[in-house]
């Protein structure tokens, strides 16, 4: 199994003021052994080209552009291998034989970034967007009224498109 850890994290205001503390259980995907623990990594992201074609074409044709940052992505890809871990520290039941068989990726393991490309595009698709031939981390969806661009970089999105109202029906997609 991979060992995990937990990663803490104080997060604090522009002032300096405690807002909130966070906690986040990573694996230690160092320790991940490439044909048994994974087989591909690989997950495209926008060329820094397309991202200035389609700022420029966003800025001739006054479209709109808005930006998404996906909370908690990696978490919301489903494993394709079999992978486990060893229980979260200060939470083992049953012995330190015990083990975890994870269906979801988690934070720090060397797939985590594709499993979550491979749910999105699979979402993205059932949503009528189509991926760019020349760039797998552009979708595009025509719509009645006109187009909409959607440039992917691991978990942050940019939104692309001709109205309001197409950007946030495609952000409540």
């Amino acid at each position: 199994p991979i060992p995990v850890k937990w990663v803490y994290k104080v997060k604090r205001d522009n002032v300096g003021n405690v807002e909130r503390y966070k906690a986040r259980l990573v694996a230690k995907g160092f320790r991940q052994k490439e044909g048994i623990d994974y087989e591909e990594v690989f997950a495209p992201v926008s060329k820094y080209t397309t991202v200035r074609v389609m700022l420029a074409h966003a800025a001739v044709e006054d479209l709109e552009i808005h930006q998404l940052d996906i909370k908690t992505a990696f978490l919301n890809g489903e494993l394709e291998e079999e992978v486990w871990t060893t229980q979260a520290p200060m939470y083992e039941e049953g012995g330190t034989d015990v083990a975890c068989h994870l269906r979801k990726a988690l934070y720090g393991l060397k797939q985590a970034p594709r499993a979550w490309y491979l749910r999105l595009k699979a979402e993205l698709e059932a949503i009528d967007f189509k991926q760019s031939e020349a760039d797998g981390g552009l979708f595009i969806k025509q719509t009645g009224t006109g187009m909409v661009y959607l440039l992917i970089y691991v978990d942050d999105i940019l939104v692309i498109t001709g109205g309001m109202m197409e950007l946030q029906a495609t952000k409540d997609q």
